[in-house]
């Protein structure tokens, strides 16, 4: 955006917070949100009898079903218009994450990592607690100043059956807000016990690098281990109460080092990843959707009158999510995207991109052909071990273009093992294989497993590789034997390998 678009959109938000800050009128808040008068008018009169709202579910990752109430026509538009300027208001003390400029679930689980223990605290109806005299009043506070003709204004176009509507634009900045008075309180008790705090819209979490519990915190919990009460204290509820919240006892939970530790959805004992649980359901989904189709999955996985296309964005906000935890080059992901493209889905491009990074073979037996009766005794010693390998006269059929294959094997395979000898050097089609891996291992260390015949010199022929450790042919008397040691220890790397991507905490 050019520096001038910026401070343009600066002085809009300045400015209509000014001009509300002095409006009386329906007139003068129409002016501050750049509306018709007559058009704000009748918005505001049926801003709460449904016509300017399109209710409807949305599934929750981890089932049931979230209520929206979308904003539609003009009250959309006013409540973006409002939300700008809200902004200028909005609350960006650290321990905020949620609907904060910047921040999101991950940087909020992030907070929390490896800690001593976790205390999970819910926040009960967060947004319908959030009710018309509270917005209300929010307006008419020391914080905005507006009149009370113009808070009213506000409060009508901000909620929806007398509560903050979940779709609004203008419904977390408020949330945030109004919750302000909590986080203080809250942050009180954490500054005098040196512990963690953290709210994430209506998940609050508190954590510590020492083993105690302070007392002024939870008074106990019972039983010691597995899934327990937890008896807050008299200073916590009273926090609440008096900030005019109530506390969800179904969803408190305190966890320690030698359990598992959430927040926001991630598992945290040692870096914020997602639950193994979320996974196998994700798989669930992509295989129902491979064996029934799009249509099916979606009746089952959304509901009855669930649509494909509802399907795939639902699906698209499943991947996006793994993506945003593990990383655009996580393995898992690019399983899951490769699922994904088999079960019929045809984008964004992204997923279609990670998909095509899944490993098909487990290594790459690069040679000469005149050194093939060596290697193929390696292949066959490692085919019975289970180990998936890209072999020319295996894997490039009759009719196989010999260029697109081996390029596509040197991409898929996690391992390039090239064999050495005076045969490969003099080769065009072995050194290419070479060199292209060269090049992928300077990303990838560790990708090349060099094995070099019985007298052939390395450092003359490919100095590139002096530095990487090799294994040595032998003579025909300890061949079978070095073969057997051989192949053991590329199973080893293989299986160590497939352990990294199932990293999920």
């Amino acid at each position: 955006m050019p520096d001038d678009k910026v401070a343009s959109t600066f002085d809009f938000k300045i400015n209509a917070l000014f001009s509300l800050e002095y409006a009386h009128s329906i007139q003068d808040v129409a002016s501050a949100l750049g509306m018709k008068p007559s058009y704000l008018f009748y918005v505001v009169q049926h801003a709460d009898d449904g016509t300017y709202y399109r209710s409807f579910q949305i599934p929750k990752k981890r089932g049931g079903y979230r209520n929206i109430a979308a904003p539609q026509r003009g009250l959309g538009l006013a409540q973006s218009r409002l939300a700008a300027i809200l902004e200028e208001k909005s609350n960006r003390k650290p321990y905020v994450m949620g609907y904060t400029k910047g921040r999101s679930f991950l940087e909020n689980a992030r907070y929390h990592e490896k800690q001593q223990w976790i205390l999970n605290i819910d926040i009960e109806d967060f947004y319908p607690s959030i009710t018309f005299p509270r917005v209300r009043g929010l307006f008419m506070s020391n914080l905005f100043n507006f009149n009370d003709r113009v808070s009213t204004i506000l409060a009508r176009l901000t909620t929806y059956n007398n509560q903050l509507p979940q779709g609004a634009r203008t419904s977390p900045i408020i949330a945030n807000l109004v919750a302000n008075n909590l986080d203080r309180r809250l942050i009180e008790i954490a500054s005098a016990n040196r512990l963690k705090y953290t709210r994430y819209a209506d998940d609050i979490t508190f954590s510590s690098s020492r083993r105690e519990v302070p007392a002024s915190l939870v008074r106990g919990w019972e039983p010691l281990n597995g899934e327990r009460s937890v008896d807050l204290s008299a200073q916590l509820n009273a926090a609440f109460k008096s900030s005019g919240f109530s506390i969800n006892n179904q969803k408190t939970r305190i966890s320690f080092k030698r359990e598992r530790q959430e927040v926001t959805g991630l598992v945290v004992n040692s870096r914020a990843n997602i639950q193994r649980r979320d996974i196998s359901r994700l798989r669930m989904v992509l295989h129902s959707a491979r064996k029934f189709g799009a249509s099916e999955a979606a009746k089952l996985w959304i509901g009855a009158e669930a649509k494909p296309e509802h399907f795939w964005n639902f699906l698209c906000g499943w991947l996006s999510y793994v993506r945003q935890v593990r990383g655009k080059d996580d393995s898992v992901l690019a399983k899951l995207c490769k699922m994904a493209v088999v079960s019929g889905m045809a984008g964004p491009e992204w997923v279609l991109r990670s998909a095509d990074m899944v490993r098909e073979f487990d290594v790459f037996l690069s040679h000469a052909s005149e050194d093939k009766p060596k290697i193929r005794k390696l292949k066959n010693k490692l085919d019975s071990l289970g180990v998936s390998v890209f072999f020319d006269e295996a894997s490039i059929a009759w009719g196989d273009s010999i260029t697109a294959k081996i390029n596509h094997g040197l991409l898929k395979s996690s391992f390039f093992i090239p064999f050495l000898s005076e045969s490969f050097a003099r080769k065009g089609w072995p050194n290419k294989e070479l060199n292209s891996a060269i090049a992928a291992n300077v990303n990838r260390a560790g990708r090349i497993l060099p094995i070099k015949d019985f007298g052939f010199s390395v450092d003359e022929n490919y100095p590139l590789l002096n530095e990487t450790l090799y294994k040595e042919w032998p003579g025909p008397e300890h061949e079978d034997a070095f073969v057997d040691e051989l192949a053991d220890l590329i199973l080893q790397k293989v299986e160590a390998e497939k352990r990294k991507p199932h990293d999920l905490g």
